[in-house]
């Protein structure tokens, strides 16, 4: 199947998963309050956190070593087990501290049962990550997005009849969330089977598994101090925020990061597949196809996550009393920034494809260490309290240092790739800099004049009328000055054709 139509089949569901985002959260954040809405996000980011140090990016080794070697029955057994030990040593990290009387140092004001819980969640979120992966790698994008959409779609309605009956509890929450990872991944084991494909299946007999054992530590341990140093960084984020500015800032920061993933999900269905098709092109020597593959979607994906970015950035207000309310009105500045971050989060996922893809593995480590040995004191700075000189920022602190690291990281990555594939680093500067600065200018002159002029209106039809507008705007800039977004007018001629070709096709039958 096509990289065309399987990420099509991606998009479907990250489009389904889009809408029903939007309407959940309009319902959850509104219902569990900033203060329980911020303990669940600390508390599943803190195990996330730990699940990504427990990984070491063996997840990303598994993935791009089965889409070259899709008949190694043995990969997929010693990869089967290595994450049974993971899932292990995740669950009793929310049980061992508890014993030895770490848990008010390391969560501060939350109950044993929902640590428990937030330890379970990651289980099942890695396994869902695996499995993903897995369906990619068989060429199963269109079987997997089919149970993944009918999940999202069960999910909602258990949520809509939650709010429904009032049945929103921190507890419920979780109870919900896990039923809904453990579904997909029952359904994803059983496709799997069936193809033929199943992680239960023997590896053949005398297979010995220490060839895998010195595969994966040659990919993975060069890793091993860059993303311990990650995880206690990016802990530390969160445990700051919590200990120096409380629950409910964890839910300002919480809101404003998922508000912006919401804007991530039209780029993310594309990254695993530009993978797979990076690390086939550099397993033939492909340098030409690696360089067409790596400029097409980069340029490409930047302008598609800039454009809902810089529009959600400039109407960050109604966004925020679309999503959160009156409880959540601290959240605009952080909401505002967060907004921008999935702009070079693009990015960041890209570059990471291109090292981990062409096995310069050393290289990404070393521009990763770099940014966490700066951000683990601007982090206290931002964060910690005032009595030690630090600003304690609270949530606003937490997205400006984020954001800044953010731009900054992914752009020393780029200039490693472009130099690596033989592109020009500054047209790529050039490009970040000209879409953005396009695209929130048409979000603002196509927002001002409507809340001057009509300030009776409400914000849901503010919302609307600007964002016709915007794309209105947008999209006779890109019809008629493609190369201010850097698209091929070639490309783009061929794809109105295309459209055009099939609606009249459409209107003769």
């Amino acid at each position: 199947m096509s990289l065309k139509k399987r990420y099509f089949f991606k998009l479907i569901t990250n489009l389904t998963g889009f809408a029903i985002g939007l309407i959940t959260q309009t319902i959850v954040p509104r219902s569990l309050g900033p203060a329980s809405y911020g303990n669940f996000s600390f508390l599943t980011g803190f195990f996330w956190q730990i699940a990504g140090f427990l990984n070491l990016n063996s997840s990303t080794a598994f993935y791009t070593k089965l889409s070259k070697r899709q008949d190694d029955k043995a990969l997929v057994g010693f990869y089967m087990r290595l994450s049974l030990v993971i899932s292990a040593i995740l669950v009793l990290s929310s049980i061992v501290p508890v014993l030895l009387g770490f848990k008010s140092f390391l969560w501060p004001s939350q109950r044993f049962i929902f640590i428990l819980l937030g330890s379970i969640w990651a289980v099942l979120s890695f396994y869902s990550m695996v499995l993903n992966d897995m369906s990619d790698a068989y060429g199963l994008t269109v079987k997997a997005e089919s149970i993944k959409i009918a999940v999202k779609l069960g999910g909602l309605a258990i949520i809509l009849f939650m709010f429904w009956k009032g049945l929103f509890s921190l507890g419920n929450f979780f109870i919900y969330q896990l039923v809904i990872l453990a579904i997909p991944i029952i359904f994803m084991l059983m496709m799997l089977s069936r193809s033929g494909r199943g992680i239960f299946l023997p590896p053949d007999p005398g297979t010995s598994f220490k060839p895998y054992v010195r595969e994966f530590k040659e990919f993975c341990l060069p890793l091993f101090w860059f993303t311990a140093a990650s995880m206690v960084a990016q802990i530390a984020d969160r445990w700051l925020l919590q200990k120096f500015s409380g629950s409910v800032n964890q839910g300002f920061y919480a809101l404003s990061y998922q508000v912006g993933a919401i804007c991530f999900l039209f780029t993310s269905a594309l990254i695993p597949l530009l993978l797979r098709e990076q690390s086939i092109s550099h397993g033939k020597n492909d340098i030409e196809e690696s360089k067409r593959i790596f400029k097409k979607y980069a340029l490409l994906l930047y302008v598609i996550t800039a454009f809902f970015c810089c529009f959600i950035a400039v109407e960050a207000r109604d966004v925020l009393k679309f999503f959160g309310g009156k409880a959540y009105e601290g959240a605009l500045v952080p909401l505002i920034l967060m907004s921008l971050y999935p702009i070079h989060q693009t990015y960041g996922q890209i570059n990471g494809n291109m090292f981990f893809a062409t096995e310069r593995v050393n290289t990404y480590k070393n521009i990763g260490m770099l940014f966490v040995f700066i951000g683990i004191p601007f982090t206290f700075i931002i964060l910690g309290p005032s009595s030690y000189g630090a600003l304690q920022m609270g949530a606003s602190g937490l997205a400006i240092k984020m954001l800044a690291l953010q731009i900054i990281s992914t752009n020393v990555q780029l200039w490693y790739n472009t130099k690596y594939l033989g592109l020009a680093f500054n047209e790529f500067l050039f490009h970040q800099i000209s879409v953005v600065a396009i695209f929130i200018t048409s979000a603002f002159l196509s927002s001002f004049p409507l809340h001057y002029f009509f300030p009776g209106w409400s914000f849901v039809l503010l919302f609307g009328v600007s964002g016709i507008i915007y794309s209105s705007v947008s999209l006779i800039l890109l019809l008629y000055k493609p190369e201010l977004f850097s698209v091929n007018r070639q490309d783009l001629d061929n794809m109105i054709g295309l459209i055009k070709s099939k609606l009249e096709f459409n209107r003769a039958n």
